[in-house]
């Protein structure tokens, strides 16, 4: 297999950003819905894609909570509307 199809760990998750890490879990779906992984590679694969994932989501959640703190007042009661 060459070494451009293999699976990009050697960048560590910490390092990515919510973008990078969603374009890199989009390639490894693409490249697992394509079935041309090999054996070796699939396990690889997804162990690198739950991690991705798990980035992603804690990401968004930071964002979101993040937000939810912006809409309230100095005495944490939603802004009005």
């Amino acid at each position: 297999m060459c070494g451009s199809r293999r699976v990009r760990s050697e960048r560590r998750l910490t390092e990515l950003s919510f973008e990078e890490a969603q374009r890199e879990l989009e390639s490894i779906v693409d490249r697992l819905e394509r079935g041309d992984a090999g054996v070796d590679d699939l396990t690889k694969l997804w162990e690198r894609g739950e991690e991705l994932y798990r980035l992603c989501a804690g990401k968004l959640e930071a964002v979101q909570g993040r937000i939810e703190e912006l809409g309230k007042n100095e005495s944490g009661e939603p802004l009005a509307e």
